[in-house]
């Protein structure tokens, strides 16, 4: 319930004045159309008195034999009548709906760029998308179509079952009897359907998740000739949801109507019952004539109920599901208020970052505390001031980019361990950190928009520098690249860059780095894809770029790091030696040497430098 209010309260508020004259019309609607069944009766009666010959008053009432022709006209304005209304009533009560619809797609999607990365690492893409879209639909459903069928079958019965009643209670109770107990087995029908759609929401989600990764994989299935295991996968999600729709519709097609087989079944028994009390002259043809109108008007509602009932519960699961998503906590619900500190002059534009005994381990899933498992970064300690560059070197798995991740606010580090100029980096309002920082990841991420538009990601047409996109294109090396491209600058690179090869999607996002004005600069491998010549030329550019910024390079070739200020080699999460690149290449037995030698049998530079005495290393401290 506190749910249902906190949504109201956020989405339906401002749409009241609408909800309120679409009640009024709905209420105008139920009106006229239960009067039709009233004008129904004085229409017979009066045809009825008429070839009857009786007098003109019978039984209290006036009759003239120009009254059934009064009354059919009345019956017909009357439906036209229920026609206007009811699209009024509808309009007022669907268009907020859509409305909604449109808020809870966006506020989606704006909680969603704010969450942490261990969300997205436990919730399957799929299922972020079916609750974006099957279940933000579902909901406009709910607010619009199931509210409107709330207030709709409820004045319908209720008039309804007081005109019936109004006329001969005994009656009533003769033809509802059976209505009653079709009630039953329609709530029956409710409670299966409440678990199937729940079944439905939960294996759309799974079938997403299929759908997106034969999207996103399928050159790898191509390539491995894999298409009979990916569609083996996506039909047994398939089946499932097949066989969950049949339940379903076995539960609508035979549990449903029985309301409009006992409706038929009313209509016997009012013919009946009624009939009899006809020719007893305790009822009128009218009356009969009416009640007979009742009856399907208070069948059609129940049968509405069983509808409506499977809108609300699927709007209502939908719901939940989405403020699953919504309620889940975003990066700012802890992040600090302190401002970003100013760099320390304008020659250093840098900061210091201090990392003191840093330990992480990566949560299991969103919300739940980290196992005790072996941590990702395990005790590390490092200060890089302005203008210092510091290498990361390290094996596959020893936690060099979960380190980067940290340090970016990717992953929230553990409180107390990253600083920024002495202040702690979680009591800083991650907006303003996020504008002092250019993150490039590993992997080169870029979106289906223009090459220019990937380069300048944060700023729309209006706030972009063009000129600074293409300075950032010619240092990351792009600009020779150009001319094979369709478009050049304009050009579309497709899903994730796929029209571009790995080496130019991360001289792009390189670009990107470029294109900032950042204060600290964060690379993770991102020469990895470029041939030697080019990284030379462009090591020489991220030096040039960095000149007063504080510079964090992880990188797996040593050419890339060797004029760096330090060097912190890792291993399983920890550091296991620190030094300049000439200190490390002292130690002949570690494993930056190796890596060194290595890399040098495959690609011959000139004779490594004499190993320096092992006592200029540096000692480390994990």
């Amino acid at each position: 319930m506190n749910l249902l209010v906190r949504f109201l309260r956020r989405y339906a508020t401002p749409h009241v004045k609408s909800y309120a004259a679409g009640l009024f019309f709905l209420l105008a609607t139920t009106v006229l159309t239960v009067a039709i069944p009233a004008f129904v009766e004085l229409a017979v009666d009066a045809i009825d008195h008429d070839y009857a010959n009786l007098p003109a008053t019978v039984d209290g009432h006036d009759h003239d034999p120009g009254d059934a022709v009064v009354f059919a006209w009345a019956i017909i304005a009357a439906g036209l009548g229920v026609m206007v209304v009811r699209t009024l009533s509808r309009v007022l009560f669907f268009n907020p709906g859509r409305v909604i619809e449109y808020r809870l797609k966006s506020d989606l999607f704006r909680h969603l760029t704010e969450m942490p990365r261990h969300y997205f690492d436990h919730m399957r893409p799929g299922e972020v998308v079916s609750r974006g879209t099957n279940d933000a639909q579902a909901v406009r459903g709910f607010i619009g179509f199931g509210s409107l069928q709330v207030f709709n079958v409820a004045l319908t019965l209720l008039l309804t079952i007081g005109k019936m009643v109004l006329t001969d209670w005994r009656l009533t109770l003769w033809v509802l009897i059976p209505l009653l107990l079709a009630a039953l087995v329609l709530r029956r029908a409710i409670r299966e359907m409440f678990k199937l759609v729940r079944e439905t929401q939960e294996v759309l989600g799974k079938i997403s998740s299929r759908a997106l990764e034969l999207y996103g994989g399928a050159p790898v299935i191509q390539s491995l000739n894999a298409t009979a295991m990916a569609t083996e996968r996506f039909e047994a999600e398939n089946l499932a949801l097949l066989r969950v729709g049949q339940r379903l519709a076995f539960v609508i097609a035979w549990l449903l109507p029985i309301v409009d087989v006992v409706g038929n079944l009313c209509l016997v028994l009012l013919l009946f019952v009624g009939g009899g009390m006809v020719i007893d002259n305790t009822l009128t043809p009218g009356e009969l004539a009416a009640f007979a109108v009742l009856i399907r008007l208070v069948a059609g509602g129940l049968n509405s109920l069983g509808w409506v009932v499977n809108a609300l519960q699927r709007g209502w699961i939908s719901l939940t599901r989405v403020y699953e998503v919504l309620d889940a906590p975003a990066r700012t619900s802890d992040d600090g208020s302190a401002p970003m500190p100013p760099p320390p002059s304008a020659d250093d534009r840098g900061h210091t970052l201090e990392v003191k005994d840093l330990t992480f381990r990566h949560p299991t899933a969103p919300g739940e505390p980290a196992p005790d498992a072996p941590p990702a970064v395990s005790a590390i300690s490092f200060t890089a001031r302005p203008g210092e560059t510091i290498g990361i070197f390290g094996a596959t798995g020893a936690g060099k980019t979960t380190l980067l991740d940290l340090l970016a606010r990717v992953h929230e580090p553990p409180p107390g361990t990253v600083f920024v100029d002495g202040v702690d980096v979680r009591s800083l309002e991650l907006r303003a950190f996020r504008d002092a920082i250019a993150y490039v990841p590993q992997e080169a991420w870029l979106f289906s928009q223009t090459l220019r538009e990937n380069v300048a990601l944060a700023h729309g047409p209006e706030e972009r520098d063009d000129a600074r996109v293409e300075d950032a294109v010619a240092a990351a090396a792009l600009s020779d690249d150009l001319g094979a491209l369709p478009e050049g600058l304009e050009t579309r690179v497709g899903e994730r860059g796929v029209m571009l090869s790995g080496g130019q999607r991360q001289r792009t996002a390189l670009a990107r780095a470029f294109y900032k004005d950042f204060e600290i600069l964060l690379l993770d491998d991102v020469l990895s894809a470029v041939d030697h010549a080019t990284e030379k030329r462009l090591i020489d550019e991220i030096y040039r770029r960095r000149k007063g910024a504080t510079t964090l390079i992880v990188s797996h070739r040593v050419s890339a790091l060797k004029h760096a200020d330090q060097i912190l080699v890792l291993d399983d999460g920890r550091v296991v030696a620190r030094g300049t690149h000439d200190q490390l290449l002292a130690d002949t037995a570690g494993p930056y040497w190796r890596a060194w030698r290595l890399q040098q049998e495959r690609e011959p530079t000139p004779t490594a430098p004499a190993p320096a005495p092992a006592a200029t290393l540096e000692p480390t401290h994990g």
